[in-house]
């Protein structure tokens, strides 16, 4: 077959796809239509005559600053115990730091300086690694008070994906789940060192995932994905198709958090909205848009408005809707729920009330985007990183 009849053929099942691809998005609006036809109520409406929090009263103080990497911070976790976090940077180095004292306890080389994920094991023996070289690496930590605190100690290179690998996380301390820009999510037994389990439905690069740790079970889960063909999709690791999915937006999908319960979970997209979905009743409930002053308001006098266009002259007037948000970041909720932690590209870390959809604070100190906002297991703390190569720990300012 000569490479003219090659080519021809690729492009018919390139137009063949896109065409599947299509049919199927108009099919997926249709049971969305119907879906929304028997939604009786919002969770604003259910909420209206519940007390609202003042704004400006969540105060949050920084606690500590922690300062070492010298490139953009592109993730962090918690450790389990809620003092460690594990941060890896575009400067190449996973570190290990103690939110109380500041110190570093250790740190790992990485082979390339293009990372955009990390993951902590629930034992806190295991780090993890992804990026833009497709692969996903897990170390194995070196003790904390040896000289080999800053050596590298890999324990497996997962090989598979063809694109970079946006997001990494692990279920167990033996199982890791992985997301793509190939449009595929995959999970990897580390002691066998190899993929046990594919999830292949979006359309577009996998952009972020979140595991629900409720339903963590001997190295399965269930966990939501979000993607640049704009839906999230809920997966039970024991199967390979989607258990549920909704459609969120037309824009890419950037980040996905489940609710304490894991029968709720939020998304945040490049259109600047945040949507929160249930499970149970397989509809939106939900959603939040940053008010209009917040975005054509007076400048902040912070060293982060050089960075943002603008931003509220006082939270007193943050109370309406508009569109034309900047993207989302990284969602995270407090301990009990009612507040939402959300960070913008634009808008740093802004605080939600979750039921009213009101914005009540604003965590401000970075000088650059803020890419991550996290909240400790335990809930007594809150984390930002920043490209301005810091993280933040935030917690609560009593009298």
């Amino acid at each position: 077959m000569s490479s003219l009849d090659n080519d021809s053929t690729a492009e018919l099942l390139t137009n063949r796809v896109n065409k599947a691809r299509l049919e199927t998005r108009q099919l997926y609006q249709q049971i969305d239509k119907v879906k929304a036809k028997i939604q009786d109520t919002t969770l604003q409406d259910c909420t209206t005559n519940m007390p609202a929090i003042s704004r400006g009263s969540v105060n949050l103080k920084p606690f500590q600053i922690l300062r070492g990497h010298n490139n953009k911070i592109a993730d962090f976790k918690w450790g389990k115990d809620s003092r460690s976090i594990l941060s890896c940077s575009q400067d190449g180095f996973l570190i290990v730091w103690d939110a109380v004292t500041g110190m570093k306890l250790s740190a790992v080389p990485l082979d390339s300086q293009w990372v955009l994920s990390c993951a902590y094991s629930p034992n806190q023996r295991l780090v993890a690694s992804a990026g833009l070289t497709n692969n996903c690496t897990v170390y194995s930590l070196p003790s904390m008070d040896g000289d080999d605190a800053f050596q590298q100690r890999i324990v497996n290179v997962f090989k598979g994906h063809v694109c970079g690998i946006t997001a990494c996380d692990f279920i167990s301390d033996n199982t890791i789940l992985t997301a793509s820009g190939d449009l595929t999510c995959a999970r990897w037994d580390i002691t066998k060192g190899r993929k046990v389990g594919e999830y292949l439905d979006h359309f577009g690069d996998v952009l972020c995932i979140d595991i629900d740790r409720n339903s963590v079970n001997s190295g399965d889960c269930v966990f939501v994905s979000g993607a640049s063909d704009g839906y999230a999709r809920v997966w039970d690791t024991r199967s390979p198709a989607a258990a549920q999915m909704f459609f969120v937006s037309n824009s890419d999908v950037t980040a996905v958090k489940f609710f304490k319960d894991g029968n709720s979970f939020v998304t945040g997209s490049d259109d600047g909205l945040i949507r929160l979905y249930d499970l149970r009743a397989d509809c939106e409930l939900s959603r939040y848009t940053l008010p209009n002053n917040h975005l054509h308001g007076q400048p902040a006098t912070t060293p982060f408005s050089a960075q943002r266009s603008h931003r509220p002259a006082s939270l007193e007037d943050m109370n309406t809707s508009v569109l034309d948000a900047s993207g989302v970041n990284s969602l995270d909720f407090s301990s009990s729920g009612r507040l939402m932690y959300a960070s913008y590209a634009d808008h740093g870390c802004v605080v939600w009330d979750t039921l009213r959809a009101e914005v009540v604070d604003h965590l401000e100190g970075h000088s650059n985007r803020v890419s991550k906002v996290a909240t400790s297991p335990d809930g007594f703390a809150v984390c930002t990183a920043s490209w301005d190569t810091t993280m933040r720990v935030w917690t609560p300012a009593y009298a």
